[in-house]
């Protein structure tokens, strides 16, 4: 990934005041290699040998080419599991020029196919990953059954193999406490939510992953109307919340918001986690109006690019300390400018 801040992540999309992103994906395996521990470092060449020979167009990102901190990098921006980014295997990704599809190969399945748009876009998503699993099932044989469906590593993603989640900012109902009512009523709806960095993550920064939890039973159609109408029911809420936390103390939330800001604009040192919520709460300043010198790209575009391990990679630092201080130095400068 280059800096110069090009990547679908950074973009608005539709409702981009509160979905960050969508992305769908679908988790695949070829019948004739074996699944897990049963599949050897020949099995795994074979695999990738396949995929980049469907779809030559893509490039083939190799891990056993790249750093620690490279691979971290790549989980940073969604586009590999945290998971992938720490493993030995030999495994690697197919990207597109803009890497808002994303092929992971030899992750818990043999492949996943993944497409991301900014904002709520879940038709976009679903449409671009069907032409990628159109092309690939083309060329292999799919391990199906005519039952249960695609066969998967884990019993959760048989069927469809479909996972479709959201990314959505909600620092109204976070603050107005409102999120754990929300959380237990999308569990019983068959949705999970999640933070940042997915499964067994926080919602750092008041950022959280909606996705669908069945996939067996269930037609793709389903599970993305039933998303998107539960997502865009939380986005009216949060909207709604926002305007009312507003309204009732107006004075106080500016000053909160605005001395986020002034930290941004001119601390010195600024750490990962301090950063994050930092950004929230200056995000939630621009859809308030509050702050109208800076728009939600730019500022997405400073932050990926402060994050831990893609700042490790991009400015050749060695330590916490040399990434909290070019972290401001990049946060100073992209809001002022």
């Amino acid at each position: 990934m280059s800096k110069d801040f090009s990547m679908w992540y950074t973009k608005f999309g539709p409702s981009g005041d509160i979905v960050l992103s969508s992305r769908v994906r679908l988790a695949r395996n070829l019948s004739d290699i074996p699944f897990g521990k049963h599949m050897t470092d020949e099995h795994q060449k074979t695999i990738v040998s396949r995929c980049r020979e469907a779809l030559p167009n893509m490039k083939f990102i190799d891990f056993s080419e790249m750093s620690s901190a490279q691979k971290q990098s790549l989980s940073e921006c969604h586009l590999i599991s945290p998971t992938m980014a720490e493993s030995k295997k030999n495994s690697g990704i197919l990207v597109n020029d803009d890497c808002s599809s994303c092929i992971m190969l030899g992750e818990e399945d043999h492949i996943r196919i993944q497409a991301m748009a900014p904002g709520l876009n879940l038709d976009l998503c679903m449409k671009e990953a069907n032409k990628l699993d159109d092309i690939l099932e083309a060329k292999s044989n799919y391990a199906f059954h005519k039952n249960l469906g695609y066969l998967t590593q884990c019993p959760t993603n048989l069927g469809t193999g479909l996972r479709a989640s959201v990314m959505m900012h909600l620092p109204a109902l976070t603050q107005s406490g409102r999120m754990e009512s929300i959380i237990r009523s999308l569990s019983k709806l068959g949705l999970a939510v999640r933070g940042f960095y997915g499964e067994g993550s926080q919602a750092l920064g008041n950022i959280y992953q909606i996705s669908n939890q069945v996939t067996l039973g269930i037609s793709e159609e389903e599970i993305l109307e039933k998303l998107g109408f539960l997502v865009t029911d939380i986005i009216e809420k949060e909207r709604d919340q926002s305007r009312r936390l507003y309204e009732e103390n107006k004075i106080v939330l500016e000053d909160k918001l605005m001395r986020s800001f002034g930290i941004l604009t001119n601390a010195k040192l600024l750490s990962s986690l301090e950063t994050i919520n930092l950004i929230s709460d200056v995000r939630w300043a621009i859809n308030l109006g509050i702050i109208t010198t800076i728009n939600l790209e730019t500022l997405s575009a400073a932050f990926y690019n402060t994050l831990p391990a893609t700042i490790t990679k991009n400015y050749n630092l060695t330590s916490a300390a040399e990434r909290d201080l070019k972290r401001a130095e990049i946060i100073n400068s992209s809001l002022l400018a």
